[in-house]
Protein backbone atom coordinates (compact mmCIF):
# COMPACT_ATOMS: atom_id res chain seq x y z
CA UNK A 1 0.00 0.00 0.00
CA UNK A 2 1.47 3.40 -1.02
CA UNK A 3 0.93 6.06 1.82
CA UNK A 4 0.27 9.56 0.89
CA UNK A 5 1.25 12.39 3.08
CA UNK A 6 -2.13 13.86 2.82
CA UNK A 7 -3.99 10.34 4.24
CA UNK A 8 -1.73 11.11 7.81
CA UNK A 9 -3.43 12.33 10.29
CA UNK A 10 -1.92 14.68 12.94
CA UNK A 11 -2.07 13.33 16.39
CA UNK A 12 -0.54 15.09 19.70
CA UNK A 13 1.34 12.73 21.90
CA UNK A 14 2.82 13.33 24.98
CA UNK A 15 5.42 11.52 26.72
CA UNK A 16 8.14 11.81 29.29
CA UNK A 17 11.82 13.94 28.39
CA UNK A 18 13.55 10.52 28.43
CA UNK A 19 11.33 8.73 25.84
CA UNK A 20 11.66 12.00 23.22
CA UNK A 21 16.05 12.12 23.78
CA UNK A 22 15.29 8.04 23.09
CA UNK A 23 13.92 9.08 19.71
CA UNK A 24 16.41 11.51 18.79
CA UNK A 25 19.32 9.16 19.60
CA UNK A 26 17.85 6.27 17.52
CA UNK A 27 17.50 8.86 14.73
CA UNK A 28 20.70 10.63 15.37
CA UNK A 29 22.11 6.56 15.55
CA UNK A 30 20.55 5.78 11.78
CA UNK A 31 23.05 8.72 10.16
CA UNK A 32 25.68 8.09 12.90
CA UNK A 33 26.10 4.57 11.15
CA UNK A 34 25.80 5.66 7.46
CA UNK A 35 22.07 6.10 6.94
CA UNK A 36 20.22 9.15 7.09
CA UNK A 37 18.33 11.08 10.46
CA UNK A 38 15.21 8.94 10.91
CA UNK A 39 12.16 11.55 12.23
CA UNK A 40 10.61 10.85 15.68
CA UNK A 41 7.58 10.09 13.58
CA UNK A 42 8.64 7.83 11.60
CA UNK A 43 10.01 6.23 14.29
CA UNK A 44 6.88 6.31 16.04
CA UNK A 45 4.49 5.00 12.97
CA UNK A 46 7.30 1.71 12.68
CA UNK A 47 6.91 1.38 16.68
CA UNK A 48 3.09 1.11 16.19
CA UNK A 49 3.09 -0.47 12.53
CA UNK A 50 4.84 -3.59 14.82
CA UNK A 51 2.85 -3.46 17.33
CA UNK A 52 -0.30 -3.93 15.16
CA UNK A 53 1.54 -7.32 13.85
CA UNK A 54 2.25 -8.33 17.57
CA UNK A 55 -1.59 -7.87 17.84
CA UNK A 56 -1.54 -8.02 21.54
CA UNK A 57 -4.25 -9.15 23.62
CA UNK A 58 -5.70 -5.57 25.45
CA UNK A 59 -9.05 -7.22 27.02
CA UNK A 60 -9.16 -5.78 30.17
CA UNK A 61 -6.26 -3.44 30.04
CA UNK A 62 -6.39 -0.59 32.56
CA UNK A 63 -3.21 1.19 32.52
CA UNK A 64 0.06 1.91 30.57
CA UNK A 65 1.66 -0.70 32.44
CA UNK A 66 -0.75 -3.49 31.74
CA UNK A 67 -0.38 -2.50 28.60
CA UNK A 68 3.59 -2.71 28.28
CA UNK A 69 3.21 -5.76 30.35
CA UNK A 70 0.66 -7.23 27.45
CA UNK A 71 2.86 -5.93 24.43
CA UNK A 72 5.45 -7.93 26.15
CA UNK A 73 3.94 -11.07 26.38
CA UNK A 74 2.63 -10.84 22.49
CA UNK A 75 6.65 -9.89 21.52
CA UNK A 76 7.68 -13.51 23.44
CA UNK A 77 5.04 -15.33 21.62
CA UNK A 78 6.02 -13.55 18.15
CA UNK A 79 7.61 -16.03 15.43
Amino acid sequence: MIERKQDYFRVPITMPSDMVAYLEDVGMQCKKSGGHKIANTVIVRSAIRLVMELDPDISVVKTEEELESRLKEAAKRYK
